[in-house]
């Protein structure tokens, strides 16, 4: 189950919890529309949705997705750019748990100086404010912890008053495709990436995983694209394994290459303390440089640490990953 958390004003969340449904605007190019699509696509049924908001800087919730996330442009929220609709949706509802005293952004900041927060980014490295990101469900245990200090006494939540109707989920349907179905951008590859693995798809290349975010921020600037997370069966508070996933959407050469061993290098310092067996490293792409093939075997023969290549295909029969073929 994955937590996902909305950054909108305080206006528009009172529309949200009125009217059960939470959403993201739109933008003027189709590049960044799949950039937005692929921030929706890890959402699930069943998954927890905190709202911060930015007028008061308050973490509140916790509600819970009805169904997966759905393309509409019929106005909800109010907006001064007309052409800015909110179209990336999906419908919410109360969970058992959903505290009347919010918590606060210097109280989440605590966190996040005591190690226990890492993924919760208000903005992106370039500097664009972030419109929603997930985080870890360890995190989500330390701010479920904190909620209940904060409420000792919980009372009932205001029922959802105007349940919005139920849509088709058709959100991929509006990803920017090439006539033979190949993703026309890298966030296009990423929306397709990360919706299946809300259906826990590739387990047979990546293992059990039982957590996934996208877009996970770092403390150099950068944004890793996916990091998968796999939990001990018989101890689900403990982390086994991290792997750190970097896709591009044509040809992996070099570059990407050093961008994948930066994350690995920054993984190793800042959250497993230098233990290589807990870090894992996969690059996804449509070919792969020689130089990345010749590296990355003579990095297994002669260190003992592999890399996954894996080329992704798209097709009207769906999303496929294959290790590349060894000559």
């Amino acid at each position: 189950m994955s937590v996902h958390i909305f950054v909108l004003n305080e206006k528009n969340f009172d529309v949200c919890i009125r009217r059960g449904i939470a959403g993201i605007p739109n933008h003027e190019k189709d590049q960044y529309n799949d950039a937005l699509i692929s921030r929706m696509a890890p959402i699930r049924k069943g998954d927890y949705i905190l709202f911060y908001i930015m007028d008061v800087k308050e973490l509140r919730g916790i509600y819970r997705v009805l169904d997966k996330p759905f393309f509409d442009t019929t106005p909800v929220w109010e907006s001064q750019d007309p052409n800015r609709v909110y179209p990336f949706r999906v419908r919410i509802e109360n969970s058992d748990y959903v505290f009347e005293n919010p918590i606060k952004l210097n109280d989440v900041y605590d966190l996040k100086d005591n190690g226990l927060m890492w993924t919760f980014s208000l903005q992106r490295p370039g500097g664009a404010s972030n419109t929603l990101f997930s985080i870890t469900n360890d995190e989500f245990q330390h701010l479920f912890r904190l909620f209940l200090k904060l409420n000792p006494v919980l009372t009932p939540p205001r029922p959802i008053r105007e349940p919005y109707p139920y849509h088709e989920p058709n959100l991929l349907s509006q990803l920017h495709l090439n006539s033979n179905h190949n993703p026309k951008y890298e966030y296009s590859v990423m929306a397709l990436l990360l919706s299946e693995f809300t259906e826990g798809r590739f387990k047979g290349i990546f293992g059990e995983y039982d957590d996934f975010l996208g877009y996970i921020p770092t403390s150099f600037g950068r944004e890793m694209d996916a990091l998968l997370i796999t939990h001990n069966p018989l101890n689900k508070d403990e982390v086994i394994a991290y792997n750190i996933v970097e896709v591009k959407r044509d040809r992996f050469d070099e570059d990407g290459l050093v961008q994948l061993l930066q994350y690995e290098d920054w993984f190793l310092r800042k959250k497993v303390n230098g233990d290589f067996n807990m870090v894992r490293a996969t690059a996804i792409a449509q070919s792969f440089s020689d130089k990345v093939v010749d590296y990355v075997e003579k990095r297994k023969q002669y260190e003992g640490k592999g890399i996954k290549l894996l080329v992704f295909s798209n097709s009207e029969h769906g999303f496929e990953l294959t290790p590349i073929a060894r000559p």
